[in-house]
This record gives structure tokens, C-alpha cells and sequence, in this order.
């Protein structure tokens, strides 16, 4: 066993804590929702190891833990409450077969360091922590991956308990003040915590209230009446830092808004923003979230429209899956969710503004009725103010009336911004084919779309190359299958012609694009700075990088497909290359019907070389891809409709905050459940087209195939000539599809 222990003399204010009797206490912490969690593979089990199964270290088996894989970090919210920390750590025994799995736990409380396990192999027996915790308000546990890499490093924290002390006797406070919208009303307490509401016909106590993880409350509230009902609460917190909050509550037409305000005076600095709600009594019997699955699992397709019991979960925002594809189940797709009683037919939402500047984000559920939004990496200090925006809205016991409201109070992230987008729903096709096709037939099976295949640019990022006229050729990139008899050059004109053609049988071609990566096969190299002036430094993609956008890519650069590196859109001149790629699209290609921008999942990173105003991460200041994504949007977006064009986006990360005048998806990975269901959530409004990888994605019920799709809007692939890594034409996937080409067609156009 190893044990270490710290002592501190925190005292914090317990924001969350119902009335509970003054005993030792002993939590698993499988029942308290971490404010946020991060892994580089899968995502966080709650009483299973990562893959599902049960936790297994050596040759025991646990009931109780959390099962994750390195590299990952747990952060739990302690307020100060518990004396000790147990648990047993190991790699899970799942992993004997392989023998690999190599890991390194670590246990940090308020930033320090309080024991770490050594380097664990996946022989090895479970290793005992037990940690002295007193006054400790954040607690971080830390999974590495053993310095060689994370293949099989499944890492479980196996009866993680928090035991001893006495847990703080606390009498919910009353709620002195009221505040009222049409549908629904709270009462707020003298210290602005939100402690009893009435939705509609749903009814409770609960404790609401937003606060700065490890920090404390210092004195009293001050309120102040708002003219129209509203209500400020201004107080002051302390911890490793000190910033005012202020909780306004103002009532709209249709809920009740509350806007957070966070002002520091201190150097910059940044603790997890959480925004927590808990019923009091009774607790809803159901919940509702825009999920990937409503289980939060990744074996099997599970309907996402769905209520479920309140239970233990983490769901972060976009995506659970830390390789960035959507694969897995856990993921919110939307800031939201709903608590319902559906006896009543009523419900309570809580729908965080995707206006906002949103970082990390993740929504953790609890059995006792929890619901904590936590927002981390943002900077305080420096006197500037960060608003973050919330509606608590009545409505009825489903999906229907969330996704309603928010698509009426946000229509610019849920409507297409060039409503032609509407005319190209139906099945699409990824293939570089320019040959005619049999146009009938593929009316017949709602086929609308090509997207089309990546490989006649020369190189990722430069999609046109700076050709002199629409009839000079370029050597293709060549990278994917070539149909047969496709020359490897090409031209605008020669690929206009085949748009020109598609457009005159009713179909419509999505060029290639790309805002994230750049180059093919990069090594890097010192360039000399004389070649910036030099036409040609476009054909050898490290010199134009480091001579026309020397800060665009990321440093060290990281590598992706093709060998290209990821790239900064928001970097000045990075965002100037895009927009001439964009000029040369709108000019030489007019009768393409737009673009569709793949790999948004390089957006989770930071560019350390950047400066956003708002990102703190590893100490330092940094720009967020996600405010770079924005920055370019607001000029990409416009410059492509005045030219009638669309922008479709095959968006490995799935958040409805990034499709603010987006015009569909085209998903990549939708013949996975979680992908599907996300890409059908955030396209209620909008044209989903869906990856249909091979035909035996169709088998051994093609009914169910289809009726998922139709369930949830979303158009699969159709079997076109020469799709790339996914399905093509045969007997059997042409006859499912000319059979079910008239339901998918009654489909187009829905809201």
C-alpha cells in the first residue's frame, strides 16, 4: 500500500449539499459526477472497466470503480467535505492476453501532487492509495501512459472511495425571492442559489447555482431588483483566486434567463466554471439530453429520443471519444438538457447559449437528481469580464419541446444559411468518378449529392492551386483509388464540366475542402525566407507554410492523413490563404454547388503560438481552434452564400455551437450508432447525409437500416460508381435502395 497524505485548512462554502446527518461518511465515487473527464481512448465507465466489462485487477474482481485509459484526468469537486481518499489501482486484467497495458496513477489534491503508484504493468497485482484528503477542494486523478505509448492501457480505479469525517450538516436555505416568466417561476435564496422552481405542472426543491471549483464564498450576497422582475446576486469567491460573480435572473417570454458574469482583478489564472443543479425532492423520474446514445455505450444502436432514469454519467460536449472520431456513445451533441416528469407531461429545461464562447464542456448526470454543467480552460483576471448565458425553460415531458424552443430562440444553429441546401437532401456519394451515370436509376434511390472525392487537389489545402486560367493543369494528389481511365491531372475546367453535367440531370457536386490541415508527405525543414516572393514556393507545401503563414501551423507540427500537418484557421494569414482558396472555388468552379470542409475534430486543439483573449491552458495563454473556427466562419460563410454556394461539414466532432451558418452534414462515420444519432440530432432542421461503409452495413436487416435513417432524417450513401471506403454498386445494395427510394424522397425538406 501506498500512503500519503497533506494537510490544508480550507474552509469551503458547500453549495450542493442536502440536509445530511452528521456521521462518518463513505462515498463511491462512481456516485459523485466528476466536473470533467478526459482519456485519449474511449470514455469513462461507471462500475465497468473502459471496454464494458467488469473491473478486474490481477485476480480480483470489484463492483465498484471507475474504468478509464490513459492518458486521462478525473477532476472531482470535494468542497472540503471528506478526510481520506481510497482506492485500488491496476491495469485491468482484460489485458493479459495481449500482455500490454502500462500505466501511472497519480493523485493530486488542490494542484499538489499526493501520491503517485509507480509504474504498473498489466501483471501486476492492484497497489492500495489511501490519501489523506482534509480540506481539499479539487481532486485530480491522473492516468499516464507508462512512457510507451497508450495501446492496451486500460486503467482502472477500482473501489475509489471518499470515507471518513463528518459530512457538514446543512439546512437548505429558503428561497426569499421570486422571479417570474410565463410557465415557470423560482424562488432564490439571499446568497442567489436557485432552491425551488415550478415548470409548468413539474414541481420541486432544488438547488441551483454556479460556482468556481475549489473556491469559496467570502461574506454575503448583494441583490438588487431589476426593473421587469429580474434579479441580481453579486458575491465574491476565493480560492486560488479572487472574482466577483454575478447570477442575473431575468424573465423572458418563454423562460427565465440567467446570465453569469465572472470578473477577476488578479493575474490570469483559470478553475473549472460549474453550473449545477440538483432536485431536492421529489426528483424528476425522467432526463433527457441530446446524446449520442442514451446509455452512453457503443455496442448497438439505441433510439437517442428516448427518456432514461437519472443515473451516473459524464457526457463531454462533442465528442467522448479522446482520438476524436464520434464513435462512442457518451458525447453530448447540444448544451442542453431536460428534466421530465412525463405523468405531467412537463418538464424543465436548461439550455446553455451556443452563442457563447464555448471551450471545454462537459454535462455530469447523478441518480440523486444532478445535473452540473462544467466549462473549464477559460482565463480569468485581468479585470476582464467572461458571460457565460443559460434559459431555464418549461416545457413538455420530450425531446420535442427542448429542441423546439432552442431552435426558435438560435435558428442560425439549427436552419441551413442558403436554403438551396434543402433541394440537395437525399443520398449522396464520395467517389472521384466524372463519368455519366444512369440517371433514372439513381433518382429512383434518392440519390442527390456527390461529394467529391479528395484527390483532385494537389495537395491537402490547396485545392486550386494559383492556375492562370481555368484550363491550366495540375497533377492530381492521387492518394485515393483512381477510376478507371481518370488522367492524373486535372483542371478547373475539366472539373466544372463534370459539376455542369451533374447539375443538368438534377444532381449537385460538394467540392473537397479543408481548413484544419495542410500539405501531403511534410518533413520539416529550415526554408529560407527569400522564397516567400517566389509564385511557384506553392508546389513544396513546408516552404509555403513557413514563408507565406509562418504562424498557421502548429509548433511542433502535428502530423495527420497524407502527411499533411494541422493548421491554425484562425491565424491571420493562414485564414487569408482559405479565403483566396474560397475566391478561386467561387470564380473557376460555378457550377459546383459548394463546398463540404472535412476533419473538424483538429478543432479540439490549442495553438500555443496564439492568443484568443480567453483560453488558459498549461499556465499560459493560447487560441482555441474552436474561436478559430468561428473567426473564420464569420468571413467563409458569408463570401460563399452572396455567391449562392452551400457549406456542408463532415464534422468528426459533433457540437451545435460550430454550425452557425452551416448548411448540412455529410457524416463520415454515421453507419456508427453514435455518429448517426448525433448527426440526426443536430439536422432537425437541416439536409444529413450519412457514411454507408460497405453493403454489410445493410445486412442482416436491411429494414432496420433504413427505418433508423428515416427515424432520425438522416440519408445514407447510395451505391454510387467508385465510392471511396464506402459502399458501391451491387444486386443486392441496388435493390434495397431502389425499394426504400421513395420514402427517402417523401423526406426531403423536413423540419
Amino acid at each position: 500500500m501506498f500512503v500519503c497524505s497533506h494537510r490544508w485548512a480550507v474552509g469551503l462554502v458547500v453549495l450542493f449539499c442536502l440536509a445530511c446527518a452528521a456521521d462518518p461518511v463513505h462515498v463511491w465515487l462512481s456516485d459523485l459526477p466528476p466536473l470533467s473527464a478526459r482519456q485519449d481512448w474511449g470514455a469513462l465507465r461507471i462500475d465497468l472497466d473502459v471496454n464494458g466489462a467488469p473491473l478486474r485487477i490481477g485476480d480480483r474482481a470489484y463492483q465498484h470503480g471507475l474504468g478509464t485509459h490513459a492518458r486521462g484526468e478525473l477532476v472531482y469537486d470535494l468542497a472540503g467535505e471528506y478526510e481520506r481518499f481510497t482506492a485500488a489501482v491496476g491495469v485491468d486484467a482484460s489485458m493479459i492476453p495481449y500482455g500490454k497495458g502500462s500505466v501511472e496513477f497519480i493523485v493530486y489534491g488542490d494542484g499538489r501532487e499526493l501520491c503517485r503508484s509507480g509504474g504498473m504493468k498489466v501483471t501486476d497485482a492492484a497497489r492500495e492509495v489511501d490519501v489523506a484528503v482534509r480540506g481539499v477542494g479539487e481532486l485530480r486523478l491522473v492516468t499516464t501512459d507508462g512512457g510507451d505509448g497508450i495501446e492496451c492501457d486500460h486503467a482502472d480505479w477500482a473501489d475509489a472511495a471518499l470515507t471518513g469525517g463528518a459530512a457538514p450538516v446543512a439546512t437548505p436555505k429558503p428561497g426569499r425571492f421570486g422571479v417570474r416568466a410565463p410557465g415557470i417561476s423560482i424562488r432564490v435564496t439571499e446568497d442567489g442559489e436557485v432552491a425551488a422552481v415550478q415548470a409548468g405542472r413539474l414541481a420541486a426543491a432544488l438547488r441551483a447555482a454556479t460556482r468556481l471549483s475549489g473556491c469559496r464564498q467570502v461574506g454575503r450576497a448583494a441583490v438588487e431588483r431589476l426593473a421587469g422582475g429580474g434579479l441580481r446576486f453579486t458575491r465574491r469567491m476565493a480560492g486560488k483566486g479572487d472574482c466577483t460573480v454575478e447570477d442575473t435572473f431575468r424573465p423572458g417570454k418563454d423562460s427565465l434567463h440567467w446570465e453569469i458574469a465572472l470578473t477577476s482583478p488578479d493575474p490570469p489564472w483559470t478553475m473549472a466554471v460549474v453550473t449545477g443543479l440538483r432536485f431536492a425532492g421529489p426528483v424528476p423520474p425522467a432526463m433527457w439530453a441530446p446524446w449520442a446514445d442514451p446509455e452512453g455505450r457503443s455496442d448497438g444502436w439505441r433510439d437517442p429520443l428516448v427518456l432514461r432514469p437519472f443515473g451516473n454519467g459524464v457526457w463531454p460536449y462533442g465528442n467522448g471519444d479522446g482520438g476524436g472520431v464520434p464513435l462512442v456513445g457518451n458525447s453530448l451533441v447540444m448544451p442542453m438538457a431536460l428534466a421530465a416528469d412525463p405523468e405531467q407531461d412537463a418538464g424543465l429545461g436548461v439550455v446553455l447559449s451556443p452563442a457563447d464562447p464555448l471551450l471545454d464542456l462537459s454535462l455530469a448526470t447523478s441518480a440523486a437528481g444532478g445535473l452540473t454543467f462544467t466549462r473549464t480552460r477559460y482565463r480569468l483576471g485581468g479585470g476582464k469580464t467572461l458571460r457565460l448565458n443559460l434559459d431555464l425553460v418549461p416545457t413538455a415531458a420530450d425531446w420535442r419541446g427542448l429542441l423546439g424552443w432552442a431552435a426558435a430562440h438560435y435558428p442560425a444553429y439549427f436552419d441551413p444559411a442558403n436554403p438551396a441546401a434543402d433541394d440537395m437532401a437525399g443520398c449522396g456519394a464520395y467517389s472521384g468518378n466524372e463519368d455519366p451515370i444512369d440517371v433514372a436509376k439513381f433518382k429512383r434511390m434518392a440519390f442527390r449529392t456527390n461529394w467529391k472525392l479528395s484527390d483532385d487537389f494537389p495537395y491537402m489545402g490547396m485545392f486550386i492551386p494559383p492556375v492562370k486560367s481555368a484550363d491550366e493543369h495540375w497533377t492530381r494528389s492521387c492518394d485515393e483509388p483512381r477510376p478507371p481511365g481518370k488522367p492524373d491531372w486535372t483542371s478547373c475546367r475539366r472539373l466544372n464540366d463534370y459539376a455542369r453535367w451533374m447539375r443538368s440531370q438534377g444532381f449537385y457536386v460538394l467540392d473537397y475542402f479543408n481548413v484544419t490541415e495542410f500539405g501531403k508527405n511534410l518533413r520539416d525543414k529550415d526554408v529560407p525566407a527569400t522564397l516567400a516572393p517566389d509564385p511557384e514556393v506553392w508546389k513544396d507545401g513546408v516552404a509555403y507554410l513557413k514563408t507565406r503563414t509562418p504562424h498557421g501551423y502548429l509548433q511542433p507540427p502535428v502530423g495527420t492523413c497524407y502527411g499533411a500537418w494541422v493548421v491554425d484557421p484562425g491565424d491571420p494569414d493562414y485564414r487569408a490563404h482559405i479565403l483566396e482558396q474560397a475566391r478561386r472555388h467561387i470564380a473557376l468552379l460555378p457550377d459546383t454547388s459548394g463546398i463540404c470542409i472535412d476533419r473538424l475534430d483538429w478543432l479540439r486543439w490549442y495553438n500555443p503560438a496564439g492568443d484568443d483573449g480567453l483560453s488558459w491552458v498549461d499556465g499560459k495563454p493560447a487560441r482555441s481552434l474552436y474561436r478559430s473556427w468561428h473567426l473564420l466562419m464569420a468571413e467563409l460563410g458569408p463570401l460563399m452564400h452572396r455567391a449562392g454556394k452551400v457549406i456542408f461539414v463532415n464534422n468528426h466532432v459533433k457540437r451545435l455551437d460550430l454550425l452557425a451558418g452551416m448548411d448540412g452534414i455529410y457524416c463520415e462515420f454515421a453507419q456508427y450508432p453514435a455518429a448517426l444519432n448525433s448527426t440526426g440530432l443536430l439536422c432537425i432542421r437541416r439536409p444529413a447525409l450519412g457514411w454507408t461503409a460497405w453493403e454489410g452495413d445493410l445486412k442482416p436487416d436491411p429494414d432496420a437500416f433504413f427505418q433508423r435513417h428515416l427515424h432520425l432524417g438522416v440519408y445514407p450513401t447510395a451505391p454510387y460508381p467508385n465510392n471511396n471506403h464506402c459502399i458501391g454498386p451491387s444486386p443486392f445494395a441496388d435493390e434495397q435502395y431502389l425499394a426504400y427510394g421513395p420514402l427517402l424522397d417523401a423526406m426531403r425538406g423536413k423540419k
